[in-house]
């Protein structure tokens, strides 16, 4: 048996690293995904209502991480997409995206930004409530919402309130590194 070449033990080594950051599509839907590096994305049965959905994750995500979700929206369909950006900069519609995730979050931080030439809707919280399981008292979520004429397409990111700020950049990334059907 011939002696093993540094270069191979080198790939086979980064190989794993390489697939991590394999992009994956639905088919049916069109939501495409690429993860950050670091991070791999598999396919999850769609929820209530969604036509598509991934879950996304580091190798040290056990109950944190992210899932991203597109759901088909026939109303979007009359609207082309810079309309539906000024809805989404408006504050009424703002205000419908917070009072959505109220019931259940205290909303820390809410914001709008720009991805692939497309808004988006941001909304960090923490959960809220007086019985609330120890767990939920450590992790802060973030909510990442893009409308576009087909839908919606919406991320949702789970870490230890510790260092989400830290993970905040890399859970953005999740989110503009979907491509909305």
């Amino acid at each position: 048996m011939g002696r093993i070449s540094p270069f191979l033990i080198v790939a086979a080594l980064a190989a794993p690293a390489a697939l991590a950051q394999a992009p994956v599509r639905d088919e049916a839907s069109g939501l495409a995904l690429t993860p950050p590096p670091g991070y791999a994305a598999r396919a999850l049965p769609p929820g209530r209502g969604q036509a598509a959905r991934f879950e996304v994750k580091n190798a040290s995500d056990t109950d944190t991480g992210c899932q991203v979700a597109f759901t088909p929206a026939p109303q979007n369909g009359r609207f082309s997409q810079a309309e539906l950006d000024a809805v989404m900069r408006g504050e009424e519609w703002q205000e419908l995206a917070r009072k959505a995730v109220s019931a259940l979050y205290d909303i820390q931080d809410a914001k709008v930004f720009e991805s692939k030439g497309r808004m988006g809707f941001t909304m960090v919280g923490d959960f809220q409530g007086e019985n609330l399981p120890p767990r939920a008292r450590e992790i802060r979520t973030l909510f990442v919402i893009q409308e576009t004429p087909r839908g919606r397409t919406s991320t949702v990111c789970v870490g230890e309130r510790a260092g989400f700020e830290a993970r905040r950049a890399e859970f953005m990334a999740v989110a503009t590194g979907a491509t909305p059907p």
